[in-house]
C-alpha cells in the first residue's frame, strides 16, 4: 500500500502526466527501498534478497495497478493468477489471502482453484485469464498499469547474490555463535527477574527494554512456568509494536500460542476470557480494570504479566480501579526508562506494591559508557522572561487566589502544570533560535525539534524555512506519515509536540532541540534517547542535543528547572564509551 502522503499528492495532481511521472517515482521508491534492505545485516535481507535474486534471474516480472476510477481511491486488493502448464492444461485462482501474519493468524481469508480440465471450469479459467493479460497490458477500466524503471530493476539485480544457501554439514562450527558483549545487560536483566519474579526493570530508552522482556517470556514458555501471559501499556503505536514484536517471536521458533488484541479497533478479549490457556493478549492499560477482576486465581498464578511504561500504572484511576489485582500473578514485571512518577508518592507506592520493587537498572551513564547509545554534545541556550511573560504568570497567580475564593482551590499539580507551560513557551526562545541558526543552520539536519503547543510551533516554522524545505510537523494523528518519511530520510527536519513512538527507529537522527522538556527527567529521558542510538551507517556519529536554560536570580531558593535539567544533562554529556560508570 503506498502511503497515505503519496495518496493525497496523487489526488491533488489534475495533469495525467504528473500523476503517470509520480506514479512512477512512488514505484520506484518502494522498489529502492527493498534494495535497501537486502543490504542489512538482519533476516529481512534475506527475504530481499531472494526477492531481488527472482527478478535477477528472469523468474519475476513486476508491474503495479493503480486505481484511478475514484475520487478517494484504495488499493488494488484482488489477487488472482493463472499457472500455465507444461502438458498444456490451466490453473486460475482468486481470493482474499494475504501473505502477512495478520491474513494467516488472524483473518478469515479464502481462495478458489479453478482447473480447465474439469467440467464447468473452463469458462471461469478462461474468464480469469482474459481478466489477467487485460490488466497486465494495463487495458483493464480503472486501473494505471506501471512498470519500474531499468534503474531501479538493475540495482535489484546488483543486490542478487545467493548469500542465504544452507551450509553442507561439514562447514558449520560447533562454537556458539558470538554475543555482543555490549547488549550482556539483558541477560543481566533476565537473570535478576527469574531470581525474584515480581518487579521492575529500568533500562534507558533505545537499550532493548522489549526484547529483554521476550527473552523473560520465552524462558518461561519453554520451561512451562506460564500458560498465559498479558502485555499491556498505553498507546496505539505502542501496543501495535508490541504486538508485531510477539507474533514474529511467536511465528519463528516461539510456542505459536494464540496472540489477541484488545486496543484501537481490536476488541478481543472476550475470546481470551473464554479460554486463556496457551494464549496471549495485548490490552490497553485502561482496559486492565475490566480484565484482571474477570481472570481466575488459578490462571493467574501460571501468568505473567508486562507492563512496559510502568509508570503510567501509577496514575489516580488506575490505583483506585487495580489495588489488589496483580497479586495472584505467579510472574509480574515493570518495563521503564524511568520508573518514579513525579511528585506522586501514593502512584509510585501503588507500583511497588502491585509489581514489586526495581530489579535491575540500566541507566543511560551505564549505555553510553558501554557503546550501547551514542556519545552526545549538549548546548544549553540562555533565555529569560519577557514582560509578557511575566504578565502571564501574574495571571495565572491570580486564577489560584479567585478559584480559592471560590471554594475550588488549584491543586499543586495544575498550579505547577500553568506555570511550567509559561517558561516552555516563554517568548524569546524563537529570537534566540532564529539567532543561533544563523551561525549554527547544521542542526537542522536530521534532527526533531519539540515544543509544548502547535501554536508555538507555528513561530519557529520560519525560520526553519529559511534554511531548508525537508521539514515537516508531526502534530496529529493524520501527519503520521510525516514521521515515517523522516525515518526513510525523505526530509530532514521533523518538529512536534508529541513524544516519538517507539515503534519507529530513526537511527539516523542527529539531533533533538528541546524547546520545551518537563521538570521530570522521563520526559527528556525519552526525548533525547531518539538521538542517541546507534547508526550502523555511521559509526563515528556523535548526537546533540540544544536546550534552553533560563538562567537562575539571585532570589531563587533552589534552582529552577531549567537549570536541574542543565547540571544533569552537562554531566551527561561528559560521559565517555569505556568510562567506568559501572559497566
Amino acid at each position: 500500500m503506498i502511503s497515505e502522503a503519496d495518496r493525497r499528492t496523487l489526488m491533488t495532481l489534475d495533469d495525467e502526466h504528473a500523476r503517470a511521472a509520480y506514479r512512477a517515482i512512488v514505484v520506484d521508491r518502494i522498489l529502492e527501498e527493498i534494495a535497501d534492505l537486502a543490504l542489512s545485516p538482519n533476516d529481512i535481507a534475506i527475504r530481499a534478497r531472494v526477492f531481488a535474486w527472482l527478478i535477477a534471474n528472469d523468474r519475476l516480472e513486476l508491474k503495479f495497478a493503480f486505481p484511478e476510477h475514484l475520487d478517494e481511491p484504495g488499493i488494488f486488493h484482488e489477487k488472482f493468477g493463472i499457472f500455465d502448464l507444461e502438458g498444456g492444461g490451466r490453473i486460475a485462482f482468486t481470493g482474499s489471502a494475504n501473505e502477512t501474519t495478520g491474513g494467516h493468524s488472524r483473518n478469515y481469508e479464502s481462495i478458489d482453484v479453478y482447473c480447465d480440465w474439469l467440467l464447468g471450469e473452463q469458462d471461469r479459467v478462461a474468464t480469469k485469464a482474459e481478466q489477467f493479460d487485460e490488466t497486465w497490458a494495463g487495458e483493464a477500466a480503472g486501473l494505471a498499469v506501471v512498470t519500474p524503471s531499468a534503474k531501479i530493476l538493475d540495482r535489484l539485480r546488483q543486490n542478487a547474490d545467493w548469500p542465504f544457501v544452507e551450509p553442507p554439514p561439514q562447514e558449520k562450527s560447533d562454537e556458539p555463535a558470538e554475543v555482543d558483549p555490549r547488549w550482556r545487560h539483558q541477560d543481566e536483566a533476565v537473570a535478576a527477574f527469574l531470581e525474584n519474579p515480581a518487579g521492575i526493570i529500568e533500562m534507558a530508552t533505545g537499550t532493548g527494554k522489549t526484547r529483554t522482556a521476550i527473552k523473560i517470556l520465552a524462558h518461561l514458555v519453554s520451561k512451562g512456568a506460564i500458560n498465559c501471559a498479558i502485555v499491556t501499556m498505553e498507546g496505539t503505536d505502542l501496543l501495535e509494536q508490541w504486538a508485531g514484536e510477539l507474533d514474529a517471536w511467536n511465528l519463528d521458533g516461539g510456542p505459536k500460542w494464540l496472540i489477541y488484541r484488545h486496543f484501537g479497533g481490536n476488541h478481543e478479549m472476550g475470546d481470551f476470557l473464554v479460554d486463556p490457556e496457551k494464549t496471549l493478549i495485548v490490552v490497553s492499560r485502561g482496559q486492565l480494570a475490566r480484565l484482571l477482576p474477570r481472570l481466575p486465581d488459578r490462571i493467574k498464578a501460571k501468568a505473567l504479566i508486562i507492563h512496559d511504561e510502568v509508570h503510567g500504572l501509577g496514575t489516580p484511576s488506575l490505583v483506585a480501579s487495580l489495588a489488589g489485582q496483580h497479586a495472584a500473578f505467579g510472574w509480574r514485571i515493570g518495563l521503564s526508562a524511568t520508573p518514579d512518577r513525579a511528585y506522586d508518592a501514593e502512584g509510585n507506592e501503588f507500583i511497588t506494591s502491585e509489581l514489586g520493587p526495581t530489579l535491575y537498572r540500566f541507566p543511560l551513564e551505564r549505555a553510553i559508557a558501554r557503546g550501547v547509545l551514542s556519545e552526545f554534545d549538549y548546548r544549553p541556550l540562555a533565555y529569560d522572561l519577557t514582560d509578557g511573560d511575566r504578565e502571564r504568570l501574574r495571571l495565572v497567580y491570580a486564577k489560584k487566589a479567585a478559584r480559592f475564593r471560590e471554594g475550588r482551590p488549584m491543586g499543586n499539580e495544575e498550579l505547577w502544570t500553568e506555570i511550567a507551560k509559561v517558561y516552555k513557551t516563554a517568548e524569546a526562545k524563537p529570537d534566540i533560535f532564529e539567532e543561533h541558526l544563523r551561525v549554527a543552520p547544521e542542526i537542522l539536519n536530521r534532527s526533531i525539534v519539540f515544543v509544548e503547543t502547535i501554536e508555538y510551533g507555528e513561530r519557529i516554522l520560519a525560520s526553519i524555512h529559511r534554511r531548508t524545505h525537508r521539514y515537516r510537523t508531526y502534530y496529529a494523528d493524520d501527519d503520521r506519515d510525516h514521521l515515517i518519511a523522516f525515518a526513510r530520510g525523505d526530509i530532514d527536519c521533523l518538529i512536534t509536540c508529541h513524544r516519538i513512538s517507539q515503534g519507529i527507529d530513526i537511527r539516523s537522527l542527529n539531533a533533538v532541540i528541546l524547546f520545551a522538556s518537563a521538570r521530570a527527567k522521563l520526559e527528556t529521558i525519552q526525548r533525547i534517547g531518539r538521538c542517541l542510538r546507534i547508526d550502523p551507517t555511521n559509526l563515528g556519529k556523535r548526537a546533540l542535543v540544544v536546550d534552553f536554560v533560563r538562567p537562575g536570580g539571585e532570589a531563587d531558593a533552589i534552582p529552577n528547572a531549567d537549570q536541574e535539567r542543565n547540571a544533569w544533562l552537562m554531566e551527561l554529556a561528559t560521559v565517555r564509551k569505556g568510562d567506568d560508570h559501572g559497566t
